[in-house]
């Protein structure tokens, strides 16, 4: 690894938060003094803060995060870092770009980058992200999984109140689980004598199902309950929805010239972007294959290892 990537890493991961393929990222967005670029996913500040430091005190960040905390965490560690005319965060949806690029008078942008993951602070949140810790989300029993804690659905409504069909509609469609039908059936015959209330609860519900599939002693790249949550997490933030409104919208705001960076993690949010591509020509790739993570971060971080990179410009 380079020295420069080393010492990247090593602020990161000081500061609690390890983005993935940030130097990926960051070379294709090709930061350039003087101009403006969007974060649309706030998250831990990674992407944010490194496109300030690779700005130099010229042009400007737009930093947007459905996640309160994570807009006001990120909010507190760069006014100590940056100077506060080079940026501006907000608490929104990226999917309204337009609407925020349009507030602060700005024609167009030069570059924006989406990390369509779950982030650090979600994850230690207490919020019911996590499969591996019990939640304390309000209102929710633990099951919450809102990214935006102000929106009205969660999780804890869907795995509690949906018919055990939809369940496994859900799971299917938004995890790529295949047997999503067994673990609604599962789900359903734990509820007849008390609701799922914790991530704990459900992880443990999700489990057993699977390895009745396949047999208690099969060994697992990646815990069982992992897909079910994430199918959970996407529906209930609605982030298909998001990112189908975000791409749609692009041709507005980004310059001719302009480059977007999306990084995924699931193969439905990666076809989206790429059946975008093919059937808008107002775009063109900038790589023929999604970029990947190399073995060194995966093993640094195991979370990076189902991400996708794509990225593409405003012909």
């Amino acid at each position: 690894m380079a020295e420069a990537q080393r010492e990247q890493n090593g602020r990161q991961v000081a500061a609690g938060h390890i983005p993935v393929l940030l130097n990926e990222a960051m070379n294709i967005l090709n930061i350039k003094r003087g101009n403006v670029y969007v974060d649309g996913t706030l998250g831990g500040g990674g992407f944010s803060e490194e496109i300030l430091r690779r700005l130099h005190k010229g042009g400007f960040l737009i930093g947007i995060d459905r996640d309160a905390e994570a807009v006001k965490n990120a909010q507190s560690e760069f006014e100590g870092k940056f100077d506060n005319k080079n940026f501006k965060l907000f608490h929104s949806n990226f999917s309204k770009i337009d609407e925020i690029v349009k507030a602060e008078g700005l024609a167009g942008i030069d570059g924006v980058v989406l990390d369509l993951g779950i982030s650090s602070i979600q994850l230690e949140g207490g919020r019911g992200f996590s499969f591996n810790e019990e939640g304390t989300g309000a209102a929710a029993g633990g099951l919450d999984m809102r990214m935006d804690t102000e929106s009205s659905l969660t999780a804890y409504d869907v795995i509690n109140g949906y018919p055990e069909k939809n369940l496994a509609d859900i799971i299917y469609k938004f995890g790529d689980e295949k047997f999503s039908r067994r673990i609604a059936k599962r789900i359903i015959e734990y509820r007849k004598n008390n609701p799922v209330e914790t991530s704990l609860e459900l992880a443990d519900i999700v489990r057993k199902a699977v390895y009745r599939s396949y047999g208690k002693f099969k060994k697992f790249k990646t815990d069982p309950a992992t897909k079910t949550f994430m199918a959970l997490r996407i529906f209930v933030n609605k982030e298909y929805d998001s990112l189908a409104e975000f791409l749609e919208k692009l041709k507005n705001v980004l310059n001719k010239g302009g480059i977007a960076a999306i990084i995924s993690f699931h193969s439905g949010e990666d076809r989206l972007v790429k059946h975008f591509l093919k059937n808008n020509l107002d775009f063109k790739p900038l790589n023929k294959k999604p970029i990947v993570p190399g073995d060194e971060e995966i093993k640094n971080n195991p979370r990076s290892r189902s991400a996708k990179l794509r990225a593409f410009y405003h012909v």
